[in-house]
């Protein structure tokens, strides 16, 4: 029901401000992507991957030196299963080993797990979009700086992994990682989170004429999440084009 009414919201709000801000400039169309680049909390940072960046925006004019975009975007990262591998021995070693009678006989000296898994947002925002340039330029440089809410989605798994143990003699054997032994470590195999959050994105392009009715725009925007634990910040660097 939330996301209906924010849904309506931003149509009806697109549609009076056109009529009424609607100056100096055209209103404008855009489309653009690129990659997102995760910057924290560390987790985020350490074990995923350069992620996928998609964004539509519609931008009318309060003044000829103002835009207010209104706009939906896309990002999606996948868990990097190679950082959680090379990480994931700190959790294992020196764990105990036990026989069958649940004696200790010796511990974990190595080990990794694999994991798979990936982490995405569906946002929509409305901002400020001043210009730095006056409008008969035909390079456009533009800060930018808006409000966002944002449709979050997270499941991450561990699918397996291995270990190998040493025994008081010194004997070594590796072992594969059971479900039971994933469960007593860290607590299940699986995470999920569905959630909404509000935040914050600011950033900078530029706008460049590429054709007699098209601009091609650029533009870094850094993104605040505020998740529960610790902020979530990524940089997303897009390129795209202006009708």
């Amino acid at each position: 029901m939330k996301r209906m009414v924010l849904a309506t919201l931003v149509v009806t709000l697109l549609l009076t401000a056109n009529n009424l801000f609607a100056q100096g400039r055209n209103s404008q169309m855009e489309l653009y992507g690129g990659v997102g680049i995760p910057l924290g909390p560390e987790g985020f940072k350490d074990f995923y991957k350069l992620g996928l960046s998609l964004n539509a925006q519609y931008v009318f004019f309060a003044s000829p030196s103002l835009g207010i975009p209104i706009f939906v975007g896309y990002e999606r990262f996948t868990v990097d299963s190679d950082a959680i591998g090379e990480a994931s021995a700190g959790d294992l070693v020196g764990l105990e080993l036990f026989d069958s009678q649940g004696n200790v006989i010796g511990q974990v000296v190595d080990g990794r797990i694999d994991a798979d898994g990936s982490a995405s947002t569906i946002k929509f925002g409305i901002g400020l979009r001043p210009y730095l340039t006056q409008p008969e330029a035909p390079t456009q440089f533009f800060l930018f700086g808006t409000a966002t809410f944002n449709l979050l989605k997270q499941k991450s798994e561990i699918t397996g992994g291995s270990y190998t143990g040493s025994d008081f003699s010194g004997n070594e054997q590796i072992f594969d990682l059971t479900e039971d032994d994933i469960i007593s470590i860290y607590g299940g195999t699986e995470s999920k989170v569905d959630d909404e959050k509000f935040g914050l994105a600011g950033g900078a392009g530029i706008e460049i004429p590429a054709g007699s009715s098209l601009n091609l725009i650029i533009q870094g925007l850094f993104n605040i999440i505020f998740t529960e634990d610790e902020k979530t910040t990524f940089l997303g660097v897009t390129a795209g084009l202006v009708f």
